[in-house]
């Protein structure tokens, strides 16, 4: 049997971010927390796959790759979180 998924709505390509440096803190404070926003609807899509998977008795190269990234994006949102910490320090 074949799988075909039809997409109705093809996501648009979000604008160039500036560099941090060129960016005041309010446009640094609203980026960290759309980025990090993003970051973690992105990673509970990702663990929500991997559990289906995982109770239908599955695991591919592709689902350890992706518990993987799961590792990485929690070290991003990490990340994240110091930089909004740098941010307020800067001006509270």
């Amino acid at each position: 049997m074949s799988r075909h998924t039809t997409q109705t709505h093809m996501p648009q390509r979000p604008a160039p971010r500036k560099p941090l440096s060129a960016m005041n803190l309010d446009e640094q404070r609203a980026w960290i927390g759309t980025t990090r926003t993003a970051l973690m609807r992105k990673m509970q899509r990702e663990r929500t796959y991997l559990d289906r998977r995982a109770a239908r008795g599955t695991y591919t190269p592709t689902d350890e790759a992706y518990e993987a990234d799961q590792i990485l994006e929690a070290d991003l949102l990490a990340l994240l979180d110091e930089l909004a910490r740098a941010v307020r320090e800067v001006a509270p």
